[in-house]
């Protein structure tokens, strides 16, 4: 049996990989596609900037409201530094959550938006706006396993 192991520990690593790359792509593909069929909006407020994982990036930690009931969450930075995504501090931005999971939602630092805005009046933003359309279709970063593991 250790001799087995110690054969085909390198095609164990590799599938193993290839399975982390592929599930998250699933995932994040299935958000996309999810957001669409079940995506609320609503306005969200980031509150900091805080590192995650090894040093390896960091993500927006904000506050939105839905029914008067305040929720926390956070998601990725992306390709900003620290010192960019400062600026974004005690700003308002499109939030994108989903109708069954209110936990899964993304804030779009693209897209500003005025704290005054109801659901019904940023629906009918983004509807009316093909470019926003656009920033909402781009794939979110990378899932919650790499922001804590690598």
């Amino acid at each position: 049996m250790i001799d087995f192991l110690k054969k085909y520990h390198a095609y164990f690593w590799i599938i193993l990989i290839i399975g982390l790359i592929l599930s998250d792509h699933h995932f994040r593909n299935k958000y996309k596609e999810l957001y669409k069929t079940e995506g609320f909006y609503t306005v969200g407020k980031i509150r900091d900037v805080k590192p995650y994982g090894r040093g390896t990036g960091y993500d927006f930690v904000y506050t939105f409201q839905i029914n008067d009931k305040e929720y926390e969450s956070q998601c990725d930075v992306g390709n900003l530094d620290f010192n960019d995504a400062k600026k974004y501090k005690e700003n308002t931005f499109l939030v994108v959550y989903l109708k069954s999971n209110v936990n899964v939602n993304r804030i779009y630092v693209s897209i500003p938006v005025s704290k005054d805005l109801n659901q019904i009046q940023l629906k009918n933003l983004i509807l009316n706006n093909t470019d926003l359309k656009k920033k909402l279709d781009t794939i979110p970063y990378p899932s919650w396993f790499w922001n804590n593991y690598f």
